[in-house]
């Protein structure tokens, strides 16, 4: 007999400030006040049937139940609360991966906190700041450039952190995407639309992302037969004025790409913004595809192509992973997203190439 058939569930009334307790919600769905407690703080070690979880979530939101999170602090010394920390808010790319860790800290009863910083120094004061003092129990680390090592982390023992979306030298645990194949995707598809003369605006050279982003490109090239001519890898900054920087050094060559990949969305407007100020036409005279996808991108002139990776998923999977390891369960060292696949979203920026020049009027 299931739990339902066994247990009359007694009728929830409207919700009531005083009676919204987890006492009473454990009373109105005859379970113990703990199978309550795990159940709603998403335990993955709590082991009830589904039709009693269904009915401790339908009690709780009938009693408009909301977790008490300073009186569970006290019982579990722990702040319930997930640090993030990354390079740039203004980086609309950083949106997805926010969205996906606050859902998964949300799931296992944690809130999440977002700081910004592109210097690994204050990196190491945040870390002390906040895990040390406290007042998060665990650290995403979106920000720090593949020289890093984290020192201060190391030395206080980096318990509780993680690093996102980066390979940073020492011991503390990684999750990335697989970004090699992302911008391989992307050059096939160029290659398959009939470039050969592609170049690459690989981003900063100490930054992991854009290290493994360039590696993607070369072999996407190698395995066509084609070569990377000389003066079409250009490190850019991930930002506009790099990409439109880099853009005029390429469009100055002798003989110039028909197209670019791009490791950058932001940098990629850059780009758009060079073509636009320089006269020349996207996609008749040079096709663009950027890293990364965005909601901008479909409103830019032209509409963008790019390179889709799973960033939400990727957000949730490091809220997850941080959680297993507050929780003192193991996690993989390197950890890869590869599901789901990168894919290109194609938009009015790429094309065949035309082989003339085309002119804005």
């Amino acid at each position: 007999m299931s739990d339902v058939a066994a247990v009359k569930t007694p009728h929830v009334g409207p919700a009531n400030p005083r009676s919204s307790t987890l006492a009473a919600v454990a009373r109105a769905a005859a379970v113990d006040p703990s199978t309550v407690s795990r159940v709603l703080r998403s335990d993955p070690m709590v082991r009830v049937r589904p039709e009693t979880r269904a009915r401790i979530l339908a009690v709780a939101d009938e009693l408009g139940y909301t977790p008490n999170l300073i009186a569970r602090s006290l019982v579990t010394r722990k702040s319930m609360t997930l640090g993030l920390i990354i390079p740039s808010a203004a980086n609309v790319v950083y949106e997805q991966i926010i969205r996906g860790a606050e859902h998964a800290a949300r799931k296992a009863g944690y809130v999440l906190v977002l700081t910004e910083s592109t210097d690994v120094g204050a990196v190491s004061s945040a870390y002390k700041e906040l895990v040390l003092g406290g007042r998060v129990d665990g650290l995403l680390i979106a920000s720090g450039t593949s020289r890093d090592s984290l020192p201060e982390l190391l030395r206080e023992g980096a318990g509780n952190c993680l690093i996102l979306n980066r390979r940073i030298r020492g011991p503390i645990p990684s999750i990335i995407e697989d970004d090699e194949r992302g911008m391989a995707r992307g050059v096939e598809k160029l290659i398959e639309l009939g470039h050969k003369r592609i170049a690459c605006l690989a981003g900063p050279a100490d930054v992991d992302t854009a290290a493994r982003r360039l590696a993607g490109f070369k072999e996407a090239m190698a395995a066509a037969g084609l070569s990377v001519r000389r003066g079409y890898v250009q490190r850019a900054a991930f930002d506009e004025a790099g990409g439109y920087e880099s853009m005029m050094r390429l469009l100055s060559l002798p003989s110039p790409p028909t197209a670019v990949a791009v490791s950058s969305l932001v940098a990629a407007t850059g780009v758009l913004a060079a073509c636009h100020a320089a006269g020349v036409d996207v996609p008749g005279y040079v096709s663009v595809i950027a890293f990364h996808d965005a909601t901008v991108a479909q409103y830019l002139t032209p509409a963008l192509s790019t390179i889709w990776m799973p960033l939400f998923e990727l957000g949730e999977a490091a809220s997850r992973q941080l959680v297993d390891l507050i929780n003192g369960r193991s996690i993989p060292q390197l950890f890869r997203m590869q599901d789901p696949e990168p894919r290109v979203i194609e938009r009015a920026s790429t094309a065949r190439p035309r082989g003339l020049i085309g002119r804005i009027t």
